[in-house]
């Protein structure tokens, strides 16, 4: 027998959600591919003693909170990321590739990724960019080039642009090169610099659960565990991210944020 009835069914959370690590909101990089995301909030009851009513309690400290889950993805980019500065990060750069003709829809003024990056996160060179009919487009008069957070160089329309029509398909011809390698050395230095966490979950609806720590930490080393050669899963850290309070935000939002869209 049923007790009660659904009351709110978009405060009914499936899926899991988007990992991002970053020095700022502004900066935030997708972790990638994970498993077992938690988020988890702690702290220490404050407990004075009476001498004639038992104990009382007046409130908590070292409030903190965590957010952490397995990455599939050991991109030490990303670590470097995490790590807060913790270590040196280095990249050798490989062989220029060249990109021909690669096609992109532009619509209104929205940036579009294009499909390989120079592995330094820079902007590709030698774009040059074709409307369907192959004529062709000028920098800064027909369309715009950025470089998002994650080093991807992207394009957009720009408005009133006379060669690119809105919602056209144009061809775009540039140079990338990919990190012939990259290391991450640790050891000696002892500071770790804040990051930004934050995980998201978007539902059917295109609508966010999310949840933000102001101010995160790594909260432990490394852990790589290698499987067996016919094993199913690949290598996974553990990354666990410590959020403590921002004491230069107002009190009552020192630590975290929760976002909903969902269940309102």
């Amino acid at each position: 027998m049923a007790q009660t009835t659904v009351q709110n069914a978009g405060a009914i959370r499936f899926g899991s959600g988007k990992l991002e690590v970053g020095t700022s909101v502004a900066t935030l990089v997708d972790i990638g591919a994970i498993r077992n995301a938690v988020f988890k909030e702690e702290w220490e009851d404050v407990e004075v003693k009476s001498d004639n009513a038992g104990v009382v309690k007046v409130g908590i400290k070292e409030h903190v909170a965590y957010i952490e889950g397995d990455m599939m993805e050991v991109d030490l980019a990303n670590l470097n990321t995490i790590r807060g500065g913790l270590d040196t990060y280095a990249a050798v750069a490989g062989t220029p590739v060249v990109v021909t003709n690669e096609l992109h829809a532009l619509k209104g003024t929205e940036f579009v990724r294009l499909n390989f990056r120079n592995g330094a996160g820079t902007e590709v060179a030698s774009i040059s960019v074709k409307d369907i009919s192959n004529n062709d487009a000028v920098r800064n008069t027909d369309f715009v080039i950025a470089v998002d957070a994650s080093g991807f160089t992207c394009i957009a329309r720009v408005a009133g642009s006379s060669v690119i029509s809105d919602g056209e398909t144009v061809k775009v011809n540039y140079t990338y090169t990919p990190n012939a390698s990259v290391t991450l050395k640790s050891g000696g230095k002892t500071s770790i610099s804040d990051r930004v966490v934050r995980i998201t979950n978007t539902d059917e609806n295109g609508k966010k659960f999310q949840i933000t720590l102001y101010k995160g930490t790594v909260n432990e080393g490394q852990n790589i565990e290698f499987p067996a050669d016919d094993g199913d899963d690949p290598a996974m850290p553990h990354l666990k991210m410590k959020g403590v309070l921002d004491v230069s935000r107002t009190a009552g939002d020192q630590l975290f944020e929760i976002y909903d869209e969902q269940g309102v």
